[in-house]
Parts: C-alpha cells; structure tokens; sequence
C-alpha cells in the first residue's frame, strides 16, 4: 500500500474561498441596507463573484481541460457545474443592481433580502461543488498525474492571475489554512522563489494571523 502524501491542488484556494464566502454572509446579515455604508458591502460581494467567477474560468482551462480525455464524464459535469455556478452570480449581480437602481429604504431592504436567499444558494452551491473537485477530481487527478505535473497546472494558474488579486486571494487563503499548511506553502516559497517575495509572505502572514499563530512557524 502506497502512503506516500499527495499533494492537494485544491486545499488552500478552496479554503481561502471558503472563508470569504463565510465572511461575506456573515457581514451581510449584520448591514444595515438604507445606510451609506451599505455600498461597500454590495462592492464587496461583487468582488467575490469576480474571484469566484475567476476561479472556475481557471479551473476549466488549467485542469478540467487536461483530465478531459482520461475522464470525460467526470470533466464535462464539473464544467456544467461552472455554468450554473455562473448563473447563480449572474442573478446576484441583478438583485445588486437592482438594491443600486432602488430609491426608498423599503425598495432597498427588500433588494437586499433577495440577495441574501440568492447568496445562500450560491454558498451551497459552492461548497457541494468544491467537495465534489476534492472528494472525486483529485483522486482522478491523482490516478492520472504525478505531483510535479499537478503542480505545473496550478503554476499555470498562479501566472494567469493579476497580481494585486494574487496578492489578495493568497491573504484569504493565510486566514483560512492551518499551521501546519502555512508551513508547507512557505516553505515551497523558499524553495522555489526569490528572498524577496519568500519575506513577502512572511510579512503578510505575520499581518494576517494572531501573534501566537505566527511565533509557531518554523520553516525551514
């Protein structure tokens, strides 16, 4: 029996994802909707939709894309599943207009009711979804790829990605993941990196986690 630890190209994003859905909702349901602060949590959750958003996009081009032919079935259904997930943030940014378009405080509670039943569904929706790419893609991903290749798919990935929103989504994902992984994933920097963005990640994970968190991290 092979035990040998195989590496989890879903962990930490989906975790980091997990978190700022987790968060958004969280602050939603304690806004006050006729306020003026109101619209940066409206800008905040259009954000999410465009990591979300984004994430499937690179999800299909960067990995569903390479398993297609080993596994077509389970490939065209994770891509069907993008498609409603897109739908879904496609009807959130309707009713987030629609707050946007309403000119009395009733007409905005009531936008933003819908948005919150519509953000619900979205946040089911994903976490089955995400299951779904941990518990039966990556055991395929595992059965048909070796770690190095797997890796060379999200390094794809990270390249597609703007910098400020690499910067940002790598913040979530520092709030999200363990110690242990936080240790992993800066010491995969080190290895792999120049000094200066391995210090970079060590400054954002000593602004992100709670002093004693930080002191534990020993990476070597």
């Amino acid at each position: 029996m092979n035990n040998t630890k195989r590496y989890n190209v879903f962990n930490n994003i989906h975790k980091g994802l997990r978190t700022m859905l987790f968060s958004t909702q969280m602050k939603w349901q304690q806004t006050d909707f006729t306020s003026p602060e109101a619209a940066s949590m409206v800008a905040n959750l259009e954000t999410v939709l465009y990591y979300y958003d984004q994430h499937a996009d690179h999800e299909d081009h960067f990995i569903l894309s390479k398993i297609i032919q080993q596994e077509p079935q389970i490939a065209a259904a994770l891509e069907e599943d993008h498609v409603v997930d897109h739908e879904l943030s496609q009807n959130l940014r309707s009713l987030l207009n629609q707050w946007k378009d309403s000119s009395s405080d009733e007409a905005k509670e009531s936008a933003a009711a819908a948005v919150f039943y519509a953000l619900n569904e979205f946040i089911a929706f994903n976490l089955y979804h995400m299951n779904k790419e941990e518990t039966i893609l990556l055991p395929l991903l595992w059965k048909h790829f070796s770690d190095a290749e797997i890796l060379g798919m999200q390094d794809n990935i990270v390249a597609s990605i703007n910098p400020e929103i690499l910067i940002e989504e790598s913040r979530w994902m520092m709030r999200s993941i363990s110690n242990t992984e936080i240790q992993e994933w800066l010491g995969g920097v080190k290895m792999s990196a120049p000094d200066f963005v391995y210090n970079s990640f060590m400054q954002m994970a000593a602004e992100e986690l709670p002093a004693e968190r930080f002191t534990t991290l020993q990476v070597s």
